[in-house]
């Protein structure tokens, strides 16, 4: 498991705009990495867009977005768009969630928090998306804050699948 003080372990992927994407292109810059589900989850997609509608105040305060959903980038890139500093990378085989340590579990599928926070994206208009569902359905939110010098200068570990940092949550740390 990573600790806060480890190195970040590298990525090398490709966006779902085909931008070639490395840890070590970005170091001197502070780099957020989150895991999310599937491309079709309501969460993950409201989860998503609040980062993708305000990814400039990262942008202002220097952070870098990577975004890993486990479907494959066909699947991913009719709901989503990458905007300046914020990058979306399709892990359908999981080797970054895996590399990361982020945890897959049917049992906090059935959590209470988890439903409600499903209800919750349904109502804002982030409906199931049954064709997307890709790489299977379980699988916790982890959000990792890298420093300008590519080591963890912050991480989270979500306890149900609604538990992920917000982007005001993402300011506040990053200070």
């Amino acid at each position: 498991m990573l600790n806060i003080g480890d190195s970040a372990p590298e990525i090398y992927a490709d966006s779902i705009n085909n931008q070639h994407i490395t840890l070590k292109q970005l170091k001197g810059r502070k780099v957020l990495i989150k895991f999310h589900r599937f491309s079709g989850c309501p969460i993950a997609q409201n989860h998503i867009h609040e980062f993708m509608k305000r990814q400039q105040e990262l942008n202002a305060t220097g952070i870098e977005s990577i975004i890993f959903l486990h479907s494959s980038p066909d699947k991913i890139a009719s709901s989503y768009s990458e905007v300046p500093g914020l990058h979306i990378i399709g892990d359908k085989s999981k080797t970054f969630y895996k590399l990361y340590g982020v945890e897959f579990s049917w049992k906090k599928f059935f959590t209470l928090h988890t439903w409600k926070e499903t209800i919750a994206s349904i109502f804002k208009g982030y409906p199931p998306l049954f064709n997307k569902f890709e790489g299977g359905i379980i699988g916790l939110p982890s959000d990792f804050l890298v420093d300008e010098n590519g080591n963890i200068s912050n991480l989270h570990f979500g306890k149900h699948y609604g538990d992920s940092w917000s982007v005001d949550e993402v300011l506040k740390i990053s200070k």
